[in-house]
């Protein structure tokens, strides 16, 4: 039998060699992929144990396991997110903005991290900062719902601005959503509070109208209704809204409240339709009177000449009886001086000078 040649030999062990090899990298990569997926799962076991612990309120426990999860796989966004919730919500805002800051860097267009970073900046009272940060979670990406989660970031922005009684940037941020927020009473009956916030309470009136007329027994709907409509300076309006409310709430001391400012300043207010001249006359003596009530009781001892005058005349106007014919005239000098009472009150006396009394919503009026 003839020995086989050196070439074979070789070639036979090379081929031992290469299925050795071949082997080896098969059993490597079979058992690379066994270790990836147990620490796959022994990841998610840690996270779904940081999520659990989050449910029930203990987030340092839960940063801890998260951060477990973290170091097996670095690079889940999920996860790094969800960490920075934890850190949020346990107090621990340097450490989340620092996570959130990484995913940021890596994708600044990530909408829930963009999201989360807002509220950390708000929690930390950096309200300029976290505005941005609401802003760029409004038009980021988002992997569900993408629609869905805008609009709850916008809300959440729209909370926020009504807090810092930014009420030009309110009204900005609530234009886009009137006609996309979810049509539930509650959500709508907000909206129209936060209309009235924004200082737009015709808007606020068209969505509390709506609302009456679906839900005639809503309570917060008229409630509502009546302060938009007293803001517009309709106070016989609002006293039957703010009576209806009372109609199917009769102990809500709120409406009450307002529907007792409503009767008195539609006892008090000369400017309204379809009063005599002699009623107006009435009215505007009534509210010199008021008025030089109010600054003497905030005079003292070194106030100016000018302000002394001004009571001096008050006192005689209010003795002077007034001749038949001159009721209009007459009123309109009452009203005159009524104001600069008032105004001089403003600059002289030094306890705050009222805003939402009768007297000061009536001068408010005339004034305009």
């Amino acid at each position: 039998m003839a020995k086989p040649s050196a070439g074979t030999s070789f070639l036979a062990t090379f081929g031992l060699v290469f299925l050795a090899i071949a082997g080896l990298f098969v059993a490597d990569t079979f058992l690379a992929r066994t270790d990836r997926a147990e620490s796959q799962i022994e990841a998610e076991r840690l996270f779904a144990q940081g999520q659990a612990l989050m449910q029930r309120g203990d987030n340092k426990e839960a940063v801890e396991r998260i951060n477990d999860a973290v170091a097996i796989q670095r690079g889940n966004r999920d996860y790094l997110r969800t960490l920075a919730q934890a850190q949020l919500a346990g107090g621990e805002t340097s450490d989340a903005e620092a996570t959130l800051t990484g995913l940021l860097n890596s994708d600044s267009t990530d909408g829930l991290a963009n999201l989360i970073m807002g509220r950390v900046l708000e929690k930390e009272g950096r309200f300029p900062d976290a505005v941005s940060y609401f802003h760029r979670a409004i038009y980021g990406q988002w992997k569900q719902d993408a629609e869905g989660n805008r609009r709850r970031a916008r809300l959440e922005l729209i909370d926020l601005l009504a807090q810092q009684k930014s009420k030009e940037e309110l009204l900005a941020e609530l234009l886009p959503i009137q006609d996309d927020a979810p049509r539930d009473l509650t959500t709508r009956t907000h909206l129209g509070e936060l209309f009235l916030r924004a200082g737009s309470p015709s808007r606020a009136v068209g969505v509390f109208r709506g609302i009456v007329r679906e839900a005639p027994a809503n309570t917060a709907a008229y409630k509502g209704l009546g302060e938009a409509e007293f803001a517009q300076g309709d106070y016989r309006a609002a006293q039957k809204d703010f009576q209806s409310a009372i109609r199917i709430a009769p102990d809500d001391a709120t409406s009450r409240h307002w529907l007792d400012l409503c009767n008195q300043l539609l006892q008090l207010d000369p400017t309204l339709r379809g009063l005599g001249a002699k009623e107006r006359l009435e009215r505007s003596r009534e509210l010199v009177d008021l008025a030089q009530s109010s600054v003497s009781q905030c005079l003292d001892q070194n106030s100016a000449p000018e302000l002394q005058d001004l009571l001096s005349k008050a006192a005689v106007t209010l003795k002077t009886p007034v001749n038949a014919g001159r009721e209009s005239e007459t009123a309109e000098a009452n009203l005159d001086l009524a104001e600069q009472l008032w105004q001089a009150r403003k600059k002289e006396c030094k306890t705050p000078t009222p805003t939402d009394s009768p007297l000061a919503l009536v001068l408010a009026r005339v004034a305009r």
